[in-house]
Protein backbone atom coordinates (compact mmCIF):
# COMPACT_ATOMS: atom_id res chain seq x y z
CA UNK A 1 0.00 0.00 0.00
CA UNK A 2 2.79 2.14 0.82
CA UNK A 3 4.00 2.23 -3.03
CA UNK A 4 0.39 3.04 -4.20
CA UNK A 5 0.75 6.14 -2.39
CA UNK A 6 4.18 7.40 -3.17
CA UNK A 7 3.08 6.31 -7.11
CA UNK A 8 -0.06 8.75 -6.57
CA UNK A 9 2.59 11.05 -5.22
CA UNK A 10 4.91 11.10 -7.42
CA UNK A 11 2.20 11.12 -10.23
CA UNK A 12 0.86 13.86 -8.90
CA UNK A 13 4.11 16.19 -8.75
CA UNK A 14 5.47 16.00 -12.43
CA UNK A 15 1.26 17.42 -13.46
CA UNK A 16 1.83 19.94 -11.04
CA UNK A 17 5.62 20.85 -11.96
CA UNK A 18 4.61 20.40 -15.43
CA UNK A 19 1.38 22.97 -15.06
CA UNK A 20 3.29 25.55 -13.68
CA UNK A 21 6.28 25.63 -16.13
CA UNK A 22 3.79 25.72 -19.11
CA UNK A 23 2.21 28.43 -17.35
CA UNK A 24 5.74 30.41 -16.45
CA UNK A 25 6.17 29.67 -19.96
CA UNK A 26 3.13 31.54 -20.76
CA UNK A 27 3.91 34.65 -18.63
CA UNK A 28 7.69 34.90 -19.84
CA UNK A 29 6.36 34.70 -23.53
CA UNK A 30 4.05 37.84 -22.49
CA UNK A 31 5.99 40.22 -20.94
CA UNK A 32 8.64 39.45 -23.86
CA UNK A 33 5.84 40.41 -26.36
CA UNK A 34 4.48 43.25 -24.31
CA UNK A 35 7.71 44.60 -23.57
CA UNK A 36 9.12 43.93 -27.76
CA UNK A 37 6.08 46.13 -28.59
CA UNK A 38 6.64 48.88 -25.93
CA UNK A 39 10.15 48.52 -27.21
CA UNK A 40 9.08 49.09 -30.69
CA UNK A 41 6.25 51.92 -30.20
CA UNK A 42 9.51 53.96 -28.10
CA UNK A 43 11.85 53.67 -31.32
CA UNK A 44 8.88 54.61 -33.58
CA UNK A 45 7.97 57.75 -31.65
CA UNK A 46 11.69 58.61 -31.30
CA UNK A 47 11.99 58.46 -34.64
CA UNK A 48 8.86 60.09 -35.91
CA UNK A 49 9.76 63.08 -33.32
CA UNK A 50 13.39 63.13 -34.22
CA UNK A 51 12.39 63.08 -38.38
CA UNK A 52 9.75 66.02 -38.08
CA UNK A 53 9.34 68.62 -40.96
CA UNK A 54 9.94 72.09 -40.39
CA UNK A 55 10.33 75.09 -41.92
CA UNK A 56 13.98 76.28 -42.64
CA UNK A 57 13.94 80.10 -40.97
CA UNK A 58 17.01 81.18 -42.48
CA UNK A 59 16.79 79.92 -46.55
CA UNK A 60 16.65 81.99 -48.91
CA UNK A 61 13.03 81.84 -50.76
CA UNK A 62 11.21 83.68 -53.57
CA UNK A 63 8.67 85.99 -52.19
CA UNK A 64 5.47 83.94 -51.33
CA UNK A 65 7.47 80.57 -50.80
CA UNK A 66 8.85 79.19 -47.93
CA UNK A 67 11.44 76.09 -47.57
CA UNK A 68 10.74 72.97 -45.75
CA UNK A 69 13.31 70.72 -44.37
CA UNK A 70 12.23 67.18 -43.48
CA UNK A 71 14.56 64.06 -42.59
CA UNK A 72 17.88 65.90 -44.76
CA UNK A 73 15.63 66.72 -47.22
CA UNK A 74 14.97 70.24 -48.59
CA UNK A 75 11.73 71.22 -50.26
CA UNK A 76 10.64 75.04 -51.33
CA UNK A 77 6.46 75.16 -50.86
CA UNK A 78 3.91 78.15 -50.95
CA UNK A 79 4.08 79.77 -47.55
CA UNK A 80 0.43 79.35 -47.43
CA UNK A 81 0.98 75.59 -47.25
CA UNK A 82 0.91 73.99 -43.76
CA UNK A 83 2.01 70.66 -42.03
CA UNK A 84 -0.68 68.33 -42.66
CA UNK A 85 -1.59 66.14 -39.41
CA UNK A 86 -2.19 62.67 -40.39
CA UNK A 87 -2.87 61.39 -37.37
CA UNK A 88 -6.12 58.75 -37.75
CA UNK A 89 -5.42 58.97 -41.71
CA UNK A 90 -5.22 54.96 -43.26
CA UNK A 91 -1.12 55.99 -44.32
CA UNK A 92 1.32 58.26 -42.39
CA UNK A 93 3.76 59.97 -43.93
CA UNK A 94 4.91 63.83 -44.00
CA UNK A 95 2.87 66.34 -45.95
CA UNK A 96 2.38 69.62 -46.68
CA UNK A 97 -0.49 71.47 -48.51
CA UNK A 98 -3.11 74.69 -48.17
CA UNK A 99 -5.06 75.03 -45.47
CA UNK A 100 -8.01 74.24 -47.12
CA UNK A 101 -6.97 70.45 -48.15
CA UNK A 102 -8.14 67.86 -46.41
CA UNK A 103 -5.83 66.06 -43.86
CA UNK A 104 -6.26 62.48 -45.62
CA UNK A 105 -6.54 63.43 -48.98
CA UNK A 106 -2.88 62.70 -50.64
CA UNK A 107 -2.90 63.01 -54.14
CA UNK A 108 -4.54 66.60 -54.06
CA UNK A 109 -2.67 69.94 -53.68
CA UNK A 110 0.13 69.74 -51.88
CA UNK A 111 3.76 67.99 -51.29
CA UNK A 112 4.18 64.65 -49.55
CA UNK A 113 7.62 62.32 -48.68
CA UNK A 114 7.23 58.98 -49.44
CA UNK A 115 9.70 56.35 -48.61
CA UNK A 116 11.66 55.59 -51.81
CA UNK A 117 12.10 52.37 -51.10
CA UNK A 118 8.34 51.64 -50.62
CA UNK A 119 7.42 54.23 -53.16
CA UNK A 120 5.40 52.06 -56.36
CA UNK A 121 4.71 55.11 -59.37
CA UNK A 122 2.58 54.44 -62.46
CA UNK A 123 4.81 57.16 -64.26
CA UNK A 124 8.32 58.05 -64.13
CA UNK A 125 9.86 60.72 -62.02
CA UNK A 126 8.85 64.64 -63.21
CA UNK A 127 6.11 66.67 -63.96
CA UNK A 128 3.08 65.70 -66.06
CA UNK A 129 -0.60 66.23 -66.59
CA UNK A 130 -2.27 64.72 -63.65
CA UNK A 131 -4.47 61.67 -65.05
CA UNK A 132 -7.85 61.67 -63.92
CA UNK A 133 -8.20 58.18 -62.41
CA UNK A 134 -5.09 58.39 -60.40
CA UNK A 135 -4.91 62.28 -59.18
CA UNK A 136 -7.38 64.81 -57.75
CA UNK A 137 -5.21 67.57 -59.11
CA UNK A 138 -4.50 68.36 -63.40
CA UNK A 139 -0.70 68.74 -62.39
CA UNK A 140 1.51 66.08 -60.56
CA UNK A 141 4.98 64.67 -60.85
CA UNK A 142 7.48 63.47 -58.57
CA UNK A 143 11.48 63.16 -58.55
CA UNK A 144 13.93 61.45 -55.61
CA UNK A 145 15.84 62.99 -53.01
CA UNK A 146 17.84 61.34 -50.34
CA UNK A 147 15.88 58.26 -49.40
CA UNK A 148 12.48 60.11 -50.14
CA UNK A 149 10.24 60.11 -53.82
CA UNK A 150 8.71 63.77 -53.24
CA UNK A 151 5.25 64.31 -54.76
CA UNK A 152 3.35 67.49 -55.53
CA UNK A 153 0.39 68.16 -57.29
CA UNK A 154 -1.29 71.12 -58.27
CA UNK A 155 -3.52 73.19 -60.27
CA UNK A 156 -1.14 74.89 -60.82
CA UNK A 157 1.43 73.97 -63.39
CA UNK A 158 4.42 76.42 -62.08
CA UNK A 159 3.55 75.92 -58.67
CA UNK A 160 4.00 72.11 -58.92
CA UNK A 161 7.26 72.15 -61.50
CA UNK A 162 8.93 74.76 -58.76
CA UNK A 163 8.06 72.01 -55.58
CA UNK A 164 9.88 69.63 -57.61
CA UNK A 165 12.26 71.53 -58.31
CA UNK A 166 14.07 72.92 -55.59
CA UNK A 167 14.05 69.08 -53.71
CA UNK A 168 17.23 68.23 -52.94
CA UNK A 169 19.40 66.70 -49.79
CA UNK A 170 20.08 69.49 -47.16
Amino acid sequence: MGSVGNGGLRCGVPSIMGLMKRRLGSILLMLVVVGGAATGNLIWHARSAASQARVVEDASTASGWQTIEYDGVRVDVPSDWRQVDRTGCEFSFERWASSDEEDCVADSDGVSFYASATFDPKYGPGLRRGDPQVDDAPWAGYVYAADYAIYAAGADREVVAGVLASAHRS
